[in-house]
């Protein structure tokens, strides 16, 4: 009679054993999950206020819009904003912002594997004129307010210079 192994992969013993288990990084991710837990609350209503802040600062630059965002910025999710800018690419903006170490993401999260214009965006209302100019920034617990208001002054500053170059 064949003996079938349980667990499947990694091909030891002709087949019967996977393997030996990660230990490592199962007790990391272990630890990791229960330092994201520790406090929670707390971490989410800080993660909200840097939200805001970046919120903020975006709203005050011209012909910039911020996406998805109502009244009540606590119904949405705490570590992500999208912001749309008027007359620059968001590739352009995106790796401009990377040389000055402020790292962001393109369109929206469910379009990072279609390299088509975002339909999440479209859905949440995002202008046409914008899907080709939207950036995701994202926060985490480590975040800082003066990360929000570095990656604020680079945006800024490179916005104008940016302008200048697009195509009409």
């Amino acid at each position: 009679m064949r003996v079938n192994p349980l667990i499947h992969g990694g091909g030891q013993q002709k087949g019967m054993r996977s393997g030996t288990e990660n230990v490592p990084g199962i007790a990391g991710l272990g630890q990791a999950v229960k330092e994201i837990y520790t406090d929670h609350e707390e971490k989410i209503e800080r993660l909200y206020g840097l939200k805001k802040r970046l919120i903020e600062g975006m709203r005050r630059l011209p012909d910039v819009k911020v996406n998805a965002v109502g009244d009540v910025v606590e119904e949405t999710a705490p570590h992500v904003v999208s912001v749309s800018f008027r007359g620059v690419r968001a590739e352009v903006l995106l790796h401009a912002l990377e040389e000055r170490g402020v790292y962001v993401s393109s369109g929206s999260a469910c379009s990072s594997n279609h390299p088509a214009l975002s339909g999440t965006l479209k859905a949440i209302g995002v202008e046409d004129a914008l899907l080709d100019s939207t950036l995701r920034f994202s926060l985490s617990v480590t975040t800082t307010e003066e990360e929000i208001d570095y990656a604020l002054e680079q945006v800024a500053e490179l916005l104008p210079v940016l302008r200048r170059y697009t195509r009409h």
